[in-house]
């Protein structure tokens, strides 16, 4: 057990969130990218999507941190102060799990339809998409709005332990680390 453990503050957390942006979302919208306007191709889509889904889980779990908290010494926790499993990462990252996965069957049959294929360049690939599967945009500003809650309930976490909606669900903290 930890003794008095210094909890993760908001701007310490962001700060790590942007990392893992940079490092993760950098990696697979340009491998994304590279498909769009080369290949097309499902089987390219799919093992990038699932790396991007399993990239969260799979670091808190194994390393207890992801490469944004380990560069600002944060680790995520059990409420007893130890490394969680990978299933309680995986549910803590089901906020950004969800629209990956909606999106893998929207991609299967984007790639198959001549109509999408057809379009020239990143943009033009994406508002065929939208247009093809409008109701993906609602699913995905749903998940949005959950995020921004997920944000608020950060922000408002009143006993200063900086808990998160998803930390309430999975039941985790995220903490300094003093290593």
């Amino acid at each position: 057990m930890i003794e008095n453990p210094q909890y993760a503050k908001f701007w310490d957390r962001v700060g790590a969130y942007i990392i893992d942006g940079l490092i993760v979302g950098t990696l697979t919208f340009a491998l994304n990218y590279l498909n769009i306007t080369n290949f097309k191709s499902f089987l390219f889509y799919l093992p990038i999507t699932v790396a991007g889904i399993l990239y969260k889980p799979y670091m808190e779990s194994y390393y207890g941190a992801t490469l944004g908290k380990m560069a600002l010494n944060l680790k995520v926790t059990d409420l007893n102060y130890n490394k969680i499993d990978f299933n309680k990462s995986f549910l803590r990252s089901l906020i950004i799990i969800i629209p990956s996965l909606i999106y893998i069957p929207v991609y299967y049959f984007a790639f198959d339809n001549p109509e999408i294929t057809k379009s020239e360049g990143f943009m033009e690939f994406s508002v065929a998409l939208a247009s093809a599967y409008p109701t993906t945009s609602l699913i995905i500003n749903i998940f949005s709005f959950i995020f921004i809650v997920d944000l608020i309930v950060l922000l408002s976490e009143g006993n200063k332990k900086q808990r998160s909606l998803k930390d309430f669900i999975a039941k985790t903290y995220v903490i300094k680390s003093k290593d």
